[in-house]
């Protein structure tokens, strides 16, 4: 049973779904950060807003793809997809520990 909240914000719309696209975008992404720093080294406002026009239409056809393949495998394999993804993150989470702690000795 789902509970009573799940039905709008699982896929959010209109003002939510763009509210939850800007917070998304202040997620740490190292590849993005670099854009910025290079476009804030630009030297210009102009040249700014180019490169970082640049880095968008350099990454649409990748996250585009990416969105379309997520749709594609999520409805073939929803259930196992999920499965697949905790077990992933489960891991990561334990190698990212590890790596901490061989920092931390």
């Amino acid at each position: 049973m789902r509970p009573a909240w799940y039905g709008t914000s699982a896929a959010p719309t209109g003002w939510r779904g763009l509210l939850l696209g800007l917070l998304l975008s202040a997620l740490p992404c190292g590849l993005l950060y670099g854009a910025l720093a290079g476009a804030a080294a630009s030297g210009s406002a102009l040249a700014g807003a180019l490169a970082m026009l640049a880095f968008v239409l350099g990454t649409l056809p990748a996250m585009t793809g990416l969105a379309l393949l997520g749709r594609l495998f999520g409805r073939r394999q929803g259930p196992t997809l999920r499965l697949a993804g905790g077990a992933l993150f489960a891991l990561n989470g334990v190698v990212l520990l590890a790596m901490a702690a061989r920092l931390l000795a």
